[in-house]
């Protein structure tokens, strides 16, 4: 990350806040690339649906200790869906969350989010008994968490990890409980300096990381290292070699004997 005043522990409220409002439309702009990361089949929500349904919708339905009502096994499927398009693709998840019987899913998450409102908002271990779920670790429990309490619980995507504790740097995340312990702790020392929420550092976190990857992408068929732009150069000089009498296809020049018997 090539600037400072965008580091973790260095940014000032202003400067968040301006990222913070930059989201809406990094999100728009790659819900609009069908390829990013996945295109959605005919009849799937967009990643702006999925983004809607994921700060908004989920939140005013699941948010404090009293939610209007109680998550359901669709409702984790379309959380799933959105971290799947928002972030890394991985083809089998849905498959394992699908797989779980959806009563158990109800009652599992349930009581972890009684457990979280009534033990001090612990948010280990409410993670931990939503991923006794199939598919679920501590990166989905975080984002099932997450939308009951968006001030607290942050969720554990690649850009809040790489932004908020590994300084910007694209390392690799072994996306385990103590990962996301550390996340949290680092978020929690933002949201206190800056007096922001978590699901703000998270959008931050997204815009800045995605943002520098998009800029640093070069023009399609452009060499950008210095290895790749020699080599380029060195192809670009090279002279052209011609085959002399070529035959193609359309060739009409009269064939050998040897030829024809072949070719009968």
């Amino acid at each position: 990350m090539a600037d400072p005043d965008t580091l973790a522990e260095n940014i000032s409220l202003d400067r968040f806040n301006e990222l913070l409002s930059r989201y809406s439309s990094l999100i728009e702009s790659i819900s609009s690339e069908k390829a990013f990361p996945i295109a959605p089949k005919p009849g799937q929500s967009s990643l702006l649906q999925l983004d809607e349904y994921r700060y908004t919708i989920a939140i005013d339905a699941f948010q404090s200790d009293k939610p209007r009502r109680q998550m359901e096994h669709d409702d984790v499927k379309t959380l799933v869906d959105w971290k799947l398009r928002h972030g890394k693709f991985r083809p089998t998840l849905m498959k394992l969350v699908s797989s779980n019987d959806g009563d158990v899913v109800k009652k599992t998450i349930r009581e972890a989010i009684e457990q979280y409102w009534t033990n001090n908002n612990n948010i280990t271990k409410a993670t931990d008994a939503i991923a006794k779920l199939k598919g679920i670790g501590p990166a989905t429990a975080s984002l099932l968490l997450s939308v009951h309490d968006p001030e607290r619980v942050i969720f554990f995507s690649d850009e809040a990890f790489w932004w908020l504790c590994r300084g910007g740097q694209k390392s690799p995340i072994k996306y385990n409980a103590k990962e996301y312990q550390q996340l949290s702790i680092a978020a929690e020392k933002v949201t206190k300096r800056l007096q922001v929420g978590a699901t703000d550092i998270e959008k931050v976190a997204y815009v800045i990381m995605k943002d520098d990857a998009r800029q640093s992408v070069p023009s399609i068929g452009q060499p950008h290292t210095k290895k790749a732009k020699a080599i380029h150069e060195a192809i670009q000089k090279a002279p052209v070699k011609r085959k002399s009498n070529p035959v193609t296809e359309t060739s009409d020049r009269p064939l050998r004997r040897s030829q024809r018997q072949k070719a009968s």
